[in-house]
């Protein structure tokens, strides 16, 4: 009976360090399959949540925990001659989605109309969509793998119902397309360091928030904070009196625990 005992509790303990199974994701989940796509071939899908994230991007899982991670599914596609490794991240809401994708992207070719944030490069598509981070990787950066990634990404955002994030509440009176190519969002230190790091000093030992970044003529920040005392040991932390914002060059409070700031040249 002892035996047995120890047994289930091994059994117990493997499942629970043990990626999630296909069959445990929400029922709304964006997968992709043969009938979306015909003639394709898939591999087994793996998934991971919570901290078995680490077993498979060990070393980069801090970064996504750090935002608000739910699940990932990776699926390997051979399709028009070609393998796409599809990655399809659920944050935990659509600005943790958007944090991911903006410090992930780099020098894009174009910007698919998949959704309102793409980015593609010669070997991988990137996309953000309501609380989904969407990558898929070719291996021959051909046209070829190009339109496949496009076809894989449109079946995977077409299942997706929820509205683009909209920025413009952190970002009053700046354009559209200048947030669309050049806004970073962090929740914490690793997002800084990876989007904004000639700017960490400003955001030492501060926690609860989220700063956009835009980098435009002028490095623009805006910063909400979850709760007052987080504001306040921001303003503590830069020397700004929280009465005399109104007059501090480049500051401003545009709502309650939430600042604009306006870096000089």
């Amino acid at each position: 009976m002892h035996k047995l005992l120890t047994c289930i509790f091994l059994l117990f303990l493997f499942f629970l360090n043990s990626p999630v199974s296909f069959s445990q994701l929400p029922e709304d989940f964006p997968s992709v399959n043969k009938i979306d796509l015909p003639g394709a071939r898939f591999s087994s899908p793996r998934t991971f949540n919570g901290s078995s994230l680490f077993g498979y991007i060990d070393g980069g899982a801090e970064l996504y925990l750090e935002y608000g991670f739910s699940v990932v599914s990776v699926i390997e596609i051979e399709y028009l001659q070609g393998k796409y490794k599809t990655e399809i991240y659920k944050m935990n809401d659509p600005e943790a989605a958007f944090g991911i994708f903006s410090v992930s992207k780099y020098r894009c070719l174009d910007m698919p109309s998949l959704s309102e944030f793409t980015c593609r490069t010669r070997y991988q598509l990137q996309i953000c969509k309501g609380p989904y981070y969407i990558s898929i990787i070719n291996s021959q950066g051909t046209k070829t793998d190009s339109i496949a990634s496009i076809t894989i990404g449109k079946i995977i955002t077409d299942k997706i119902p929820d509205d683009d994030l909209d920025l413009s509440k952190y970002l009053p009176g700046i354009k559209k397309e200048t947030i669309k190519t050049n806004c970073i969002l962090a929740k914490g230190k690793l997002g800084i360091m990876n989007g904004m790091p000639d700017l960490e000093d400003y955001f030492k030992e501060v926690e609860n928030y989220t700063a956009v970044f835009v980098k435009s003529e002028k490095v623009i920040i805006s910063v909400k904070f979850s709760n007052e005392m987080s504001y306040k040991k921001f303003l503590e932390s830069n020397k700004w009196p929280d009465e005399t914002l109104s007059i501090a060059p480049g500051v401003k409070k545009i709502a309650e625990n939430h600042l604009m700031i306006e870096l000089p040249d």
